[in-house]
Order: C-alpha cells, then structure tokens, then sequence
C-alpha cells in the first residue's frame, strides 16, 4: 500500500462503536474508497447485509448499502490497505491471532479502537498486535471523546489518530475527517495509548464520586487530581510526550472530559459503585444494557505497573481499592484531600 492512500477498508466488529464508525465511514469517506465489515454475531451480518440495520442499535436511517458485511475474516482482510479493529480490549489478541492467519501482506495497518491495556500483561495493545504479527507491523490507535451515540448523530466531535510512522498520518487523517470530525494527528502513540486507558479509570472515579452525591466542585476536584497525577507519571515514567496530554489533545482533553462528564459506560459505572452496588453487581447493570467498561480492565491491567513503580499514582491506588478491593466508595474522596508534599 502506498502510505499516501488507503483504498480498502476492512473493519472488525460491528458492536455500538463498531457500527457507528462504520456509519461515519461510509457517509464521509470518499467514493472510491471500499469498506468491509465483520462481526463473530452471524444474526448481526445477516441483518445488516439483508436490512442494512442493526439487530440491536436502532438509528434513524439504515446503514449505506454499498458497505460490504462479510462472512470470514479472510474476505475482510484480503486487499485491505487499512484493518481497523473495533473490539474490546480483552478480544484484541483472540482477533489478532484470527487475522494472522488470513492475512497476506505486511504492509496493510491496524487501528485499534479500543482504548486499555491488556487485561493480562499491562501491555499496550500495539505490543499485543506487534507481538502476534511481527514488530514492524504498521500500527495506529485511534482517540478521543467520540462515543457511539454522538458518532451515529452526526454532532460535531474531535478524535486523535497515532502512528509512529509520520509518513502514514496523512492518509489516516483523510479517511477519518469529515465536517462533522476533526481529526488531530500525532506520533507519540506511547502516549495516546495510555491516555485512552487511564482516562476510562478517571471517568469510573468521577461516577463514583456523582454516586456518592458530590456536588460538581468535588467531581472536578478529584477529576483534576486525577488527571495530573496521570500525565505527571506518563511523562516522567512511561516516555509520553507532554503535548499529548494537554488541554487541546483530543486523545486526552477533550476524551477526558466527555467521558467523565458526558453518557458514558465509565461514568456510568462508576456512579452504580458509588451508589452503594457490588462490582458484580454493577457489572451485571451494565451487561444487561449491552455494555463494556473498558476501566475496569485497565486498573486490573495496572498491577503491573503499581508493582513496578512503588509509591506512585497514590490516587489511582485508592481508586483500584474501591473498584476492585471492596474498599468504601467513601475512602476514594478521603485519599484525595490527604495532605500532598507537591508543588504545582
């Protein structure tokens, strides 16, 4: 594939975002681009190839004939210049070792959607891939505050494409833009890797704070804290690059804000939490209503790092206390007024 164009799109996974980056796709993307789609769900190919409509995600228009839904993995990937994975992040590797064996050449592009780390390893999702299929496979994530819902609605919205290859940024950029999606271009994928992660654990911690009753000056309050904590430790720590982190990165201000503050599945758990659930319990909410949270695997992936790095992301600590260990929601926003030696 030339870097400067990407002509065949294959996508795998049509859940909620699946669905609706397709529908973004196919009304921004330019004629002579093909896109493909698969899903393991044969009720949900059969629907879309037969009604152009999703089995479960209703939206006011059907989705544009000239989309191809396939059976195989082999038929998505074959050609394909760009494969973008939209899955969770536990399926990643699952996928990955589907594909590799269907796939044909070495210079098509992943973009992952998912936006954690490896439940297992605390590893990036671009190691995971690069792992199954080869360290130079080309490689890209996409970010930012681009929920399914608002996707699907056409609202104007903001997204972050990362790839340490500058030279394929351009054609990225050209097949996500559209008038109603600004897209904003970097290399340092180490960092909106992370970004994306962490700011799903935010957000559950601003839901639990919502749950609990704080009023928005106490959910602000813990979000701010939180959110510089992470970019201190991402750039000392982890080799990401301070502008990705900033006010106007789509990657991390504008996703930070609408997952904490907008309908998400983050925040959404996080306030059943605060409200007094179980995890179990609050996760069984959230399955009912066709939901992944994608925080909770990150702060389990997480253990890795804290064991790595004793004594940093304290607030973080408190968070993966009451998320996972059963600790009061209550003790989240304790840990949060504790006297700090820093210096803004």
């Amino acid at each position: 594939m030339s870097t400067s164009q990407i002509k065949q799109v294959g996508v795998y996974g049509i859940g909620h975002f699946g669905y609706a980056l397709i529908r973004h796709l196919s009304s921004g993307c330019d004629s002579t681009v093909t896109i493909r789609a698969f899903d393991r769900d044969e009720a949900v190919r059969t629907m879309l190839a037969s009604e152009h409509r999703h089995p479960h995600y209703a939206t006011p228009t059907p989705l544009d004939g000239a989309v191809q839904i396939v059976n195989s993995v082999g038929e998505l990937v074959e050609s394909a210049d760009a494969v973008i994975l939209a899955v969770t992040s536990n399926s990643t590797r699952e996928v990955i070792e589907n594909i590799a064996h269907e796939i044909r050449r070495d210079d098509a592009i992943f973009v992952n959607t998912a936006k954690a780390l490896d439940f297992k390893t605390g590893q990036r999702l671009s190691e995971i891939v690069r792992h199954e299929l080869g360290e130079a496979t080309p490689y890209a994530a996409l970010a930012g505050g681009t929920i399914a819902s608002e996707l699907i609605e056409q609202n104007l919205l903001g997204m972050t494409i990362a790839c340490e290859e500058r030279a394929r940024l351009s054609a990225l950029r050209r097949l996500f833009s559209s008038e109603r999606m600004w897209v904003q271009a970097t290399t340092d994928l180490v960092g909106v890797e992370y970004a994306g992660a962490f700011k799903n654990v935010i957000a559950i911690c601003a839901g639990v704070a919502r749950g609990l009753g704080q009023a928005d000056g106490g959910v602000t309050h813990l979000i701010s804290r939180l959110a510089y904590e992470v970019e201190a430790f991402c750039v000392r720590k982890l080799g990401a690059q301070r502008e990705t982190f900033s006010l106007g990165s789509q990657c991390w201000g504008s996703d930070l804000w609408m997952s904490c503050i907008g309908s998400t599945r983050n925040r959404q758990l996080g306030e059943l939490l605060g409200g007094g659930m179980s995890l179990d319990q609050a996760n069984a909410e959230m399955k009912r209503q066709r939901k992944t949270v994608e925080g909770v695997q990150t702060l389990r992936a997480m253990s890795a790092i804290f064991d790595h790095y004793p004594g940093e992301l304290p607030l973080l600590r408190a968070a993966r206390a009451v998320i996972l260990d059963t600790a009061p929601a209550s003790s989240l926003m304790h840990a949060l007024m504790r006297e700090d030696e820093d210096v803004c």
